[in-house]
């Protein structure tokens, strides 16, 4: 692999028809542009130009190597850029849940960027917490139950966990539906506190030992098995709520929990430190989803 500076010089000269026009670009002189191109030539062993008075002119093999060259520097540009920001417009990064991330912040992303057109924003997904990076992640939506050490903590939403299935799974009237879902199939998502048995149990409704069935590490997923039959589930009330008013789904019983844990925004040091575009974001975020 020869030096990126040796190839910058090439592109540039390439493109531009000359040496002079190429140093001007790259803030070097002519003679450093002729010299680096050269080194480029004898460690390739071939020319890649010929030389005439004040311009350049492409050899065949020249012509043949510009174009991945040009490509690899523009997916450069291109990836830096979207995952950076440039200068004078860095995007608003933050990291959540994925069903979160589907649930909750794609629904809302329009209106946002109507409110907010100079505004980019830059989700990642991840399954686990982490510690907050301020360098990586500017913000963190987190569901917990706010203890943690890393950053500041500010409540965005608690709010019920329900049970829901397929229409075909709907329960009978005449009898007890927490029994009838205690003895069904349910489908499991790993990790959470607010569990089947805690659910359960709550009302005075043992859970017998049965077989662990499906289990997932997201809501949406439980969702998505629940959609085809496969089992109940139990998630926050907004994550169910599009299958719910599309009728994929519908809520097994009446009964809720109350969830021990909530969404908050953590952040590093104190909210007026954070760039302004993202205290714009956090308020417009505790604005549509705070209590």
């Amino acid at each position: 692999m020869p030096p990126l500076v040796w190839l910058r010089a090439f592109e540039a000269s390439a493109r531009l028809g000359n040496f002079t026009n190429a140093s001007r670009e790259l803030l070097l002189t002519p003679a450093a542009v002729s010299y680096q191109v050269r080194a480029l030539e004898q460690h390739l062993g071939y020319p890649l130009f010929e030389r005439a008075h004040r311009s350049l002119a492409l050899t065949r093999l020249g012509h043949t190597f510009l174009p991945s060259v040009s490509k690899a520097f523009t997916d450069l540009s291109i990836s830096t850029m979207s995952v950076f920001g440039t200068r004078d417009r860095r995007p608003v990064r933050f990291r959540c849940a994925t069903s979160f991330g589907h649930f909750i912040m794609i629904p809302r992303w329009k209106a946002f960027r109507d409110l907010h057109p100079d505004i980019d924003l830059q989700m990642i997904t991840a399954s686990w917490s982490e510690e907050l990076n301020a360098e990586t992640h500017g913000l963190d939506l987190r569901f917990g139950d706010g203890r943690w050490q890393d950053g500041t903590v500010e409540l965005l939403f608690n709010e019920p966990i329900i049970p829901v299935c397929h229409p075909e799974m709907a329960l009978h009237n005449d009898d007890d539906p927490l029994e009838q879902i205690a003895n069904a199939p349910r489908l499991d998502i790993m990790g959470v506190i607010d569990t089947w048995e805690h659910f359960l149990n709550q009302h005075n409704i043992v859970c017998g030992p049965r077989d662990l069935g499906l289990q997932v590490d997201q809501s949406v997923s439980a969702l998505e098995l629940a959609a085809q039959g496969l089992g109940h589930c139990l998630v926050l009330k907004s994550f169910a709520q599009s299958y719910l008013d599309g009728g994929q789904l519908v809520q097994s019983c009446s009964t809720s929990m109350k969830s021990q844990n909530s969404y908050y925004i953590v952040y590093s040091g104190p909210r007026n430190n954070l760039p302004v575009e993202s205290q714009m974001f956090c308020d417009w975020l505790i604005d549509e989803l705070g209590q």
